[in-house]
């Protein structure tokens, strides 16, 4: 309601003050009712005009609501930008980075870090070089990764990942994302022969990988599948395996891996695999649509920025 009238009161010359006025009424009825839809929606309209003093409180208190929600902290991300907030770009980015995210964590991993060395380096012209050194120093842990499995394959087929974590979770293609933080973010077929299974923080226990085939092409058949499993990644403690499987053996075994000193230690919200599907897709679709605009216009003004999507200026 408030977010309508900010709006009206922009579209009829009103003043400034008067908008900035309905917007914080808006903010004040996200906080009083504590739907994260509200909150992110709120905190939205008052970065897009540059009123920032409210918008941490905001996101916070979305992120807390709905972790397994990339919104508040990609908003949290561009937030710290603009206010040059570098203990806020780090905490964001580092529970951005807890998650894996099926179909986008590649893109949120690379913009995250573009994010914070264009911090970085606005800090080191402000002559905040230790805030600036900081800031790149917590990069590694939070892009470090507990487990992380991947599967390829020759020829022309399509093979699926599961993935059963401890505590007796299951990522699959069904299931994306489990309560437990595992999440399947890539699953190719055909030219893109590979799934990719990624826990950023993760329990200790056995992490168990089944394969199962969906398709082979008799004239391209498949010979040979790989595993690459890792524990650890990137950190000192990281220990690689690489495991050759036959297909169709009959005498194949789930391969399991055991994660010791896991980072992990609270259980995600459930969402359901449909919910899931519906989030990543419209996402999908906003980056799909942003990229057709920028080509369909020669000479783009340069527009107002979603608050939602990690942007390097």
């Amino acid at each position: 309601m408030y977010e309508a009238l900010a709006l009206a009161i922009e579209m009829n010359g009103g003043q400034p003050e008067d908008v900035k006025t309905a917007l914080n009424y808006a903010a004040d009825l996200a906080q009083r009712t504590h739907n994260p839809n509200h909150l992110v929606s709120a905190a939205d309209k008052l970065m897009l005009k540059g009123y920032y003093e409210r918008v941490g409180a905001l996101l916070d208190e979305a992120a807390e609501k709905v972790p397994h929600r990339a919104e508040p902290l990609l908003m949290s991300i561009n937030l710290a930008q603009k206010t040059e907030d570098p203990k806020r770009m780090a905490e964001s980015i580092d529970r951005l980075l807890s998650l894996g995210w099926p179909g986008q964590d590649e893109v949120f991993r690379r913009d995250a870090r573009k994010q914070a060395e264009a911090l970085a380096k606005t800090l080191r012209e402000d002559g905040r070089g230790q805030e600036a050194d900081e800031l790149l120093a917590a990069l590694p842990d939070a892009e470090a990764r507990d487990v992380y499995i991947r599967l390829s394959w020759d020829g022309n087929a399509d093979y699926d990942l599961v993935v059963e974590e401890p505590l007796g979770a299951m990522v699959s293609q069904a299931m994306p994302r489990s309560v437990f933080g595992g999440a399947l973010i890539q699953n190719g077929y055909g030219s893109r022969p590979e799934d990719v299974y990624v826990c950023p923080r993760g329990f200790d226990g056995d992490y168990t990988a089944r394969i199962a085939m969906v398709y082979t092409d008799p004239e391209k058949p498949t010979t040979r599948l790989t595993l690459e499993v890792i524990t650890h990644e990137g950190t000192a403690q990281e220990h690689k395996e690489t495991i050759h499987l036959k297909p169709d053996d009959p005498k194949a075994k789930p391969v399991a891996t055991t994660l010791k000193d896991g980072r992990r230690t609270v259980v995600l919200p459930f969402v359901s695999p449909g919910a899931l599907r519906r989030t990543i897709e419209e996402e999908l679709q906003k980056r799909q649509e942003k990229t057709k605009d920028k080509e369909s216009t020669r000479q783009p003004a340069k527009p107002a920025k979603p608050a939602n999507s990690i942007v390097v200026e």
